[in-house]
């Protein structure tokens, strides 16, 4: 059952930040006061009961309310217009459909939010260069940061407690980003997720790898660059976890428009990759469940596997794209994220409830 929040007095604000390290409120960084007037201002502007429930929060399963997301919204530096966006990413996680309990096992995802629409561009969101950051985007970062304290203060994801990652993910301190509007080709990429193109929304990733890729548009050709992003899914003894594969290929703005020119839809150029694609993997156990799993040579003469490797095909369903970074122009870079996921669905979207 919810509770309404507790009020502590201080004597200063500036008191506060050694307060909340005290508190165990942050994970590290220092992190605004949650006054009763701030929270209060952004309950108003969401315009929902303070205590409605909006689900339980893995690990710890604190319960999510509209006020204690508000105050770690707070907490988080975010003007009250982006509470509506967090609330919508909170409503992701809590979601049965995405079991997050691989961003606290020793594997370490991180939620991953992209946040799509017209809402882009109506909070600033920071979408070109540095599009993952730091890039002095207020809108990205904070919002990132709520949904982290959100799970860690709700949530109690703590290491070393009830979460038991090895090695961690930088990118969850705030891992958050929006999808350009202005310069891409296609729909926003959450019409491929069952939402009206018009709305604006969040996708919710649990997500592992974090990979730069080049894709010299002007050295190879757009043939050669299909391939070029189909081959960044290929890793060698990588483990999905045996749940639902996804990758997300975020694509700069230049070479998506050269893909649109060429004839590519969105849908096109998932199908293309898909056909080029294999993830190599000694999980036979989970892959062989998964797709076409064969047999594959182990090339590493100098140090051969002692176990079977085998190369299973990706499914176009399994492949997302969201348009983003600095144009450019010919010499590309882009970015493939792969799914960390043991059950559910790697990835959900959400059309965001913004007040009227």
């Amino acid at each position: 059952m919810a509770q309404r929040a507790q009020v502590h007095r201080l004597e200063s604000a500036e008191l506060f930040p050694e307060f909340a390290y005290e508190h165990g409120w942050t994970d590290g960084l220092p992190i605004f006061a949650p006054t009763r007037a701030l929270v209060e201002r952004m309950i108003e502007h969401v315009g929902r009961e303070p205590d409605e429930v909006i689900g339980a929060v893995f690990p710890g399963d604190g319960i999510a309310t509209i006020e204690n997301v508000a105050a770690n919204c707070a907490m988080a530096g975010c003007r009250p217009e982006y509470v509506p966006i967090v609330i919508s990413a909170v409503e992701c996680i809590v979601d049965p459909a995405l079991p997050i309990t691989t961003t606290q096992s020793t594997g370490a995802a991180a939620i991953l939010t992209i946040v799509s629409g017209p809402v882009v561009e109506g909070l600033g969101f920071h979408t070109r260069e540095w599009l993952f950051g730091p890039n002095g985007g207020r809108a990205n970062a904070t919002i990132g940061r709520a949904i982290r304290l959100v799970l860690w203060n709700i949530g109690r994801a703590h290491p070393g407690k009830l979460v038991k990652g090895t090695m961690g993910h930088p990118a969850a301190w705030s891992y958050c980003i929006g999808e350009e509007r202005a310069l891409t080709p296609w729909a926003p990429m959450h019409a491929d997720l069952g939402i009206a193109a018009d709305d604006s929304a969040v996708t919710v990733m649990k997500a592992g790898d974090h990979s730069q890729i080049a894709v010299p548009l002007n050295l190879v050709g757009l043939n050669e660059c299909v391939t070029l992003l189909a081959r960044a899914i290929g890793k060698l003894g990588i483990g999905t976890g045996g749940g639902k594969r996804a990758y997300m290929f975020v694509i700069n703005p230049a070479l998506a428009r050269a893909f649109a020119k060429a004839g590519y839809t969105r849908s096109a150029l998932k199908a293309a990759i898909a056909e080029r694609a294999f993830k190599y993997s000694y999980d036979w156990e989970y892959d062989k469940n998964l797709g076409h799993t064969e047999p594959c040579d182990d090339h590493n003469l100098k140090s051969k596997s002692e176990r079977a490797v085998f190369v299973t095909s990706i499914e176009p369903d399994e492949i997302h794209i969201v348009v983003g970074g600095g144009e450019a122009p010919q010499l590309g870079q882009c970015l493939a994220i792969s799914s960390r996921s043991s059950a559910g669905e790697p990835l959900i979207a959400r059309r965001i409830g913004l007040p009227r």
